[in-house]
């Protein structure tokens, strides 16, 4: 008996009345939210009890993102877990605090207990805790080189670069356009650290999302007949202290705690 993985498979087999009685709109909606675990089959009160007897036998569901992000915290909970937190501290560029690592994130202190979970006073989201949980695991406390390079450049990283350009510098690029002062101002209350320009940028910054894990960013403000330009280099050690993906979650963490500082103390509570 074939599996049903796609929701045109359930659609065909339903009335196609879009008479809504199963609590959405349309029957495509609802094959859909029955593949997404969200309805049962038999919600369909056109469809007769053997028939739904079949398909809920063939029906396999879809994980949703939200499944696959717990699933990839319960594992590296669990390999967290494992570490002997006074051996690894030193690598991590971490402190022991009763019991707990203490890691400095963009000079807030985020705790990892010994069960792998995560506290801090600042708002915990995806976007920091699988890298954070991600470099205890894998961390080699590679120190700086001071050699910054592009992200593409790291290993692993080819297959997302075009990612880290479009959704973590292009929407830092805008943020900076659109609220220079503000954005510059964030960066120095999160421990940024101004460095003499590089290539003739305009403002040359680096920034700890994690100790071990420095972000060199470089940005050239618009001037007339030209548009501004901004990059996020990494320093060639951190390859052996996080993987790339984790990075790339890093960077979008911090775009997005951006937008929502800039939403609350911007002028108008505008983004652009």
């Amino acid at each position: 008996m074939s599996e049903l993985k796609n929701p045109l498979e359930i659609y065909a087999a339903l009335a196609k009345t879009n008479c809504g009685e199963c609590g959405v709109p349309s029957c495509m909606a609802f094959a859909a939210a029955v593949l997404q675990g969200q309805k049962k089959i038999g919600a369909c009160p056109y469809l007769d009890r053997e028939v739904v007897a079949q398909l809920s036998r063939r029906i396999v569901q879809r994980r949703s993102l939200e499944d696959d992000h717990q699933q990839a915290i319960d594992q590296l909970q669990r390999e967290v877990a494992a570490l002997d937190f006074a051996q690894v501290a030193p690598r991590l560029g971490a402190r022991l605090v009763d019991g707990n690592l203490a890691i400095n994130c963009l000079g807030k202190d985020f705790i990892i207990t010994p069960s792998g979970e995560m506290v801090s006073d600042c708002h915990l989201n995806h976007w920091i805790y699988v890298p954070l949980l991600h470099y205890c695991i894998v961390c080699q406390g590679k120190e700086a080189q001071g050699e910054w390079v592009d992200y593409g450049t790291l290993p692993g990283a080819a297959e997302w670069s075009q990612y880290f350009s479009h959704r973590c510098e292009e929407p830092l690029r805008q943020l900076a356009d659109a609220h220079r002062e503000l954005v510059f101002e964030m960066f120095d209350i999160f421990g940024a650290q101004t460095l003499p320009s590089s290539g003739g940028a305009d403002h040359t910054l680096v920034i700890l999302p994690l100790p071990k894990v420095p972000f060199l960013i470089n940005y050239w403000e618009p001037e007339e007949g030209f548009d501004s330009k901004l990059n996020i280099l990494l320093d060639r050690s951190a390859g052996e202290n996080i993987n790339a993906q984790s990075i790339n979650l890093l960077a979008r963490g911090i775009i997005e705690m951006f937008r929502q500082l800039i939403l609350r103390h911007s002028r108008d509570g505008k983004l652009f």
